[in-house]
């Protein structure tokens, strides 16, 4: 093992061996998945993992050192089988991914990238809440690019892969049809883009005008022909200021693994982070795992280096940085350990 391996893995264990991670409701029926630190950059994931005891998960954990730990969405009778048939599926909690490289903007900073998805969790917690009545949810940082929300209401615990896809395309707008034949077609994107254009004309005497139309003249049984025309002109924007971009398969997988929250994301090295204020909260800063004791390391590229205080230039070349600094460029295949400074 190299020296720069050798360095990740020390500070990852000394990450695990000092921090109790809090193991999620009815943890003894998941599934648990790692990908050993040792092994990359090899990906290979152990599966089909139970623990009967957070102290049987923590020597796991510690003897394994691992870059990524995952669990099943999924409750299981018996989460330890390794074929998929053979555990007793019982129900899983409802999922959403939003991550940077699923949106529709691209960028290669990862500070704008971590914005632009921000503003997708906002949208998508917002409908969560009024259109679906759901309260109680988790929002993490994922510790990479984006962010995931996590629902447990016995509600939703049942709903099979079909029900979840529902869910996807009235989030996404994936239907191709908002009316036929001069109706409002009963598909969940119909009923989001009309709800909202009737709030718009609520709102926006100006665009009641412009599209000569008035909120009333939207029926459900029977749309007028100048109400057909308003929803052709008006579809393109209500679908653009509408839609959310999650990583549908993430929702409506039924046996999805998902990071553990309080675990590091081993391309990163930043920790998996509850957001308890998603305006507030800044990823690069509050997701930081590390210390700032000072590491020499070897960069082979220029970086725009922002994370923790950092927010600097970073050229190829023999550097000092801060311990958190140094394990971010490491996880990002930027730069390689040295020694201590």
């Amino acid at each position: 093992m190299n020296l720069t391996k050798l360095y990740l893995e020390k500070k990852f264990e000394e990450y695990y061996s000092r921090n109790d991670l809090a193991l999620p409701t009815r943890y003894k029926n998941r599934e648990f998945a790692f990908v050993p630190l040792e092994l990359l950059p090899d990906f290979v994931m152990l599966r089909h993992i139970s623990f009967k005891s957070y102290e049987d998960f923590k020597t796991y954990v510690l003897s394994k050192v691992p870059a990524h730990i995952y669990f099943s969405s999924a409750y299981y009778e018996k989460p330890d089988e390794a074929k998929m048939e053979d555990k007793g599926w019982i129900g899983a909690d409802l999922i959403f991914d939003i991550d940077a490289d699923h949106l529709p903007v691209k960028t290669q900073s990862l500070d704008k990238a971590l914005e632009l998805s921000k503003r997708e969790v906002k949208k998508l917690v917002a409908v969560l809440r009024s259109d679906f009545g759901i309260r109680d949810m988790n929002i993490y940082f994922s510790g990479g690019r984006g962010y995931h929300v996590h629902i447990h209401d016995d509600e939703f615990l049942g709903l099979g892969s079909g029900e979840r896809r529902e869910i996807v395309d009235y989030l996404t707008l994936n239907s191709p049809k908002i009316v036929e034949d001069g109706r409002l077609l009963e598909s969940n994107a119909a009923r989001r883009v009309v709800n909202y254009m009737r709030r718009k004309l609520d709102e926006d005497e100006a665009l009641s005008r412009k599209l000569k139309i008035k909120p009333k003249e939207f029926r459900r049984d029977r749309l007028t022909k100048k109400a057909v025309k308003a929803i052709e002109k008006f579809r393109e924007e209500a679908e653009r200021v509408l839609r959310i971009h999650i990583d549908a398969p993430v929702t409506a997988d039924v046996k999805r693994l998902i990071r553990l929250p309080g675990s590091l994301h081993g391309k990163t090295g930043l920790r998996v982070t509850e957001v308890w204020d998603i305006d507030e909260f800044n990823p690069l800063k509050d997701a930081v795992a590390f210390g700032d004791e000072e590491v020499v390391l070897r960069v082979n590229k220029r970086i725009n280096l922002k994370i923790g205080d950092m927010n600097t230039k970073i050229y190829p070349g023999r550097i000092k940085l801060p311990e958190y600094a140094a394990i971010f460029l490491i996880c990002r295949g930027i730069a390689v350990y040295e020694g201590m400074a």
